[in-house]
């Protein structure tokens, strides 16, 4: 190793076996992602913590192999044609969110005690509502799930009420309000207390719901955030009450809080900023 600093990807590479030269193009190409492109060395060196003269010679071979390409008369660096035939094959195939199932059912395995929860679900906010688009079994004999596919309940639901919080409230106005008028609550009262409710779950980052779909049936969940730091999905534990509780406080609600974070690092969400601070 020489004398120019460890940057984050070298640390990692040596302390789990790995080649660091590997996790540092992989450092380079998670602050291009990021940055305005093309992206100048000089800013591509405070993304990641490499040193320029470092970072240049790795721009370099990246450029030969296609994974960058260079603006011509300039230090601009900008996605080679590799990197956008390997996106092209990875948005076909499979989605990112597929990729972390292993981490989703490894947590639901997980869930040995009651009032941590029984079942797992992953939420997607799809056409002009939310549902679950995916189920992760417990050793849970009891069986609480819905079918994939069903609407939640944009007032009700721990998922959908996560959901909603994160859209344009001109998106989701409408919903609520028919929402609410089915339930016999249509004063605008009642409108701005669930956009209250909104901007709370917003700041707390997680939702809960007591017994939204059926009496006993309570759940937590969290938002999964891309390297837009955008909401893609939100990840659901329902369980019965009364040893599931569902509160955000709770020993399930910190260990979800904390999947959350993990799977949204995993997603991109802040990775220039760690670059900067582990260098």
């Amino acid at each position: 190793m020489s004398g120019e600093g460890k940057t984050v990807a070298t640390v990692q590479a040596a302390r789990g076996g790995g080649v660091d030269a590997v996790e540092v193009v992989g450092t380079i190409l998670q602050a291009l992602l990021h940055l305005p492109r093309p992206a100048r060395l000089k800013d591509l060196e405070d993304a990641t913590g490499i040193p320029s003269a470092k970072l240049h010679r790795y721009l370099v071979s990246m450029a030969r192999c296609g994974l960058v390409t260079r603006e011509e008369g300039s230090r601009r660096y900008q996605f080679g044609l590799l990197t956008y035939r390997i996106g092209q094959v990875a948005s076909h195939e499979q989605s990112a969110l597929s990729l972390l199932e292993p981490r989703f059912e490894a947590f639901s395995a997980r869930l040995d005690k009651p009032e941590l929860g029984q079942v797992v679900g992953l939420g997607q906010w799809v056409g002009h509502g939310a549902t679950i688009v995916r189920w992760f079994e417990s050793s849970s004999p009891l069986s609480i799930r819905m079918k994939p596919g069903v609407g939640l309940g944009i007032t009700s639901s721990a998922t959908a009420k996560l959901l909603a919080a994160y859209l344009p409230r001109e998106s989701t106005e409408a919903l609520v309000r028919q929402e609410l008028l089915e339930q016999g609550r249509a004063a605008n009262s009642a409108v701005e207390a669930v956009y209250a409710e909104y901007a709370a779950i917003r700041k707390a980052q997680i939702a809960s719901s007591h017994g939204a779909r059926r009496r006993g049936l309570n759940a937590l969940s969290v938002p999964l955030f891309d390297h837009e730091d955008k909401v893609v999905a939100a990840v659901t534990v329902l369980g019965m009450g009364p040893q599931f509780e569902a509160l955000p406080g709770s020993s399930a609600g910190k260990r979800l809080r904390q999947l959350g974070r993990e799977l949204s690092a995993l997603l991109g969400q802040g990775a220039p900023a760690k670059a900067r601070e582990a260098a």
